[in-house]
């Protein structure tokens, strides 16, 4: 089976500079800890040319989410397009393996932020969004796959997703891939 693996969208480099500085100070400093002028420093720009493309931190970081969650729907695209609910699933999942073996240490650091509290309260909002889009989505594949509680087993299903790329982004001999293959056969089999 091809997989096909979103690439991230191309853009300035100063401000992918930027992106990449402010998310790996806020997973080393902590979001609160990290003020703009060091970004700026550490990206190599001026503090002006920053906020050319952000506005503020909480700009920049309203920015990451958004690049994790064009991931996700990159993932999430075999929903639309296969009509077999189970090879959706089998497509997700390898789908959400590719993307995250390809694009590691930017959702490393993303997770070493999300759960920060300043954080939580400045994105509850989109993170919210994205869980409640998502487990729409595996709620009317498990619906289709007549689960008796599909919204439940939606929310289960993401958490086992989201557990499995954890483990895996805090150690990298997680077998990843096997246990993709195992998630895949408790809902395809």
């Amino acid at each position: 089976m091809n997989v096909h693996i979103p690439t991230m969208p191309k853009q300035d480099n100063k401000k992918q500079d930027i992106i990449q500085a402010a998310l790996t100070l806020f997973a080393t400093q902590g979001y609160a800890s990290t003020p703009v002028s060091l970004i700026a420093k550490t990206a190599g720009v001026s503090q002006g040319l920053m906020y050319n493309f952000f506005t503020s931190k909480e700009e920049l970081l309203r920015e990451m989410v958004s690049m994790g969650a064009a991931d996700i729907a990159s993932s999430m695209k075999s929903y639309d397009t296969i009509t077999d609910p189970a090879e959706a699933i089998r497509t997700h999942v390898l789908t959400t393996v590719a993307i995250i073996e390809q694009h590691k240490e930017f959702w490393r650091l993303l997770h070493a932020v999300r759960l920060q509290g300043q954080v939580i309260r400045t994105v509850e909002d989109q993170f919210r969004q994205i869980t409640t889009t998502v487990t729409a989505v595996f709620e009317k594949v498990f619906r289709k796959l007549k689960y008796p509680n599909p919204k439940l087993e939606a929310i289960l299903f993401l958490t086992q997703i989201d557990g499995l790329v954890i483990l895996y982004l805090q150690d990298e001999t997680t077998p990843l891939k096997k246990l993709a293959h195992q998630l895949i056969n408790r809902y395809i089999e």
